[in-house]
């Protein structure tokens, strides 16, 4: 009997040995981010100023003027160039753009404004059925895809904005259109793609954790039951993506193949941590260590860029109108006026304020200005008291 237990003995030390030897020379491709603490929203979100603020009237007064074609389409820059690229760059008009405009119309109940860029979007940018995400007004398509983060954002905006007003004939044409396409298109094995066309399965083999829209994709499921797993999925994806205790932050991409998160150069942009954040707090999650980490740096006028995905160093001291503007959006969603008035300060801290600048009321430098800057400044300002 002693010689059985001793026996026995060996053989469990013995198995257990190998198991731990086998698994350290397996390869590991479960990523290692820490899962954070996160919270169920409580407050109540906080709701446009009306009227507006100077300031959200003067920034709406530039874009107007100055980014702005006479069709009603949002230039991506302030200074034209006839170049065309893989970056969108000069008079190039983006779903993105016509996207961000669509949801100030709704959120500050300009229907007017709302209907215009529906039909714009649906006479300029809808062909084949998808919604390309960039073009140059009156030419050739320079591209033959349609980017899943505007459609979901145009798709959710319209599906809110049925709350306010009936739809009008381009922005029933549009809902239909998404509603119908991207569970099928926009979708790949339950997992989110980030472009697609008319014709050709995606190629896609990660997912942008900043494209996934929780709260449209939440819409696009009641409609269309089949999307449940979907949004399990992805959920999990952006809930998965923060970073660490010491960066709360989170990552770029993920890659469902090999199930691990990755950054570009080991950077991580601002922005698209911010979209992040704000995707998450339209379903009323957050982060409190994320929404600490960005008080004091909304506070403190220190929100740059780029950090380091590994150590959470700073990469350098460049601000961004659009990070401030997410900012408040986020405070602004979450209920958190603390977070909002301080981005907001921050924020008209960069806004043109010389009345003979061509750039005045808008946000801009070295004599040029961005769409996504003053369109994402603008839905922050929709907040300014």
């Amino acid at each position: 009997m002693a010689k059985t237990l001793k026996r026995l003995f060996v053989f469990v030390v013995l198995t257990g040995l190998i198991v731990l030897l086998w698994g350290n020379f397996l390869p590991h491709t479960e990523d290692m981010t820490e899962m954070a603490d996160y919270t169920t929203l409580v407050s109540e979100p906080l709701i446009p100023v009306d009227p507006l603020s100077r300031e959200a009237l003067n920034c709406r007064a530039f874009i107007d003027d100055h980014l702005t074609s006479p069709y009603g389409g949002i230039y991506t820059n302030y200074q034209s160039t006839a170049q065309t690229g893989d970056l969108s760059a000069g008079h190039e008009v983006l779903s993105e753009s016509m996207g961000l405009l669509l949801e100030y119309a709704r959120l500050t109940g300009d229907q007017k404004l709302f209907n215009d860029t529906a039909n714009y979007i649906k006479n300029y940018l809808m062909v084949d059925d998808i919604l390309l995400w960039r073009i140059v007004e009156n030419s050739d398509p320079i591209t033959d895809v349609s980017a899943t983060i505007d459609d979901l954002r145009i798709y959710q905006t319209l599906a809110l904005a049925k709350n306010q007003w009936p739809h009008n004939d381009a922005a029933a044409k549009i809902f239909k259109t998404l509603e119908t396409q991207l569970p099928s298109k926009g979708f790949q094995s339950g997992y989110l793609v980030n472009y697609y066309s008319s014709t050709n399965p995606t190629q896609d083999k990660t997912v942008e954790v900043a494209y996934i829209n929780l709260s449209a994709i939440q819409t696009l499921a009641a409609a269309k039951p089949e999307m449940a797993a979907a949004v399990t999925t992805n959920q999990e994806i952006l809930l998965g993506s923060f970073i660490s205790e010491s960066l709360p932050l989170y990552h770029k991409s993920y890659d469902p193949s090999k199930r691990i998160y990755t950054d570009a150069d080991g950077k991580i942009n601002i922005l698209d941590s911010l979209m992040v954040m704000l995707n998450l707090a339209h379903v009323g999650i957050y982060s409190q260590q994320s929404i600490d980490w960005l008080e004091e740096r909304t506070a403190s006028g220190t929100l740059y860029s780029y950090y380091d995905s590994q150590t959470g160093a700073t990469l350098d001291t460049q601000e961004s109108s659009a990070a401030y503007g997410l900012a408040a959006q986020i405070g602004a969603a979450l209920g958190n006026e603390f977070l909002t008035g301080n981005a907001l300060s921050q924020l008209k801290k960069h806004q043109n304020s010389d009345p003979l600048s061509p750039l005045y009321g808008g946000f801009g430098y070295n004599n040029n200005a961005y769409s996504y800057d003053n369109l994402q400044a603008l839905l922050g300002l929709v907040y300014n008291k």
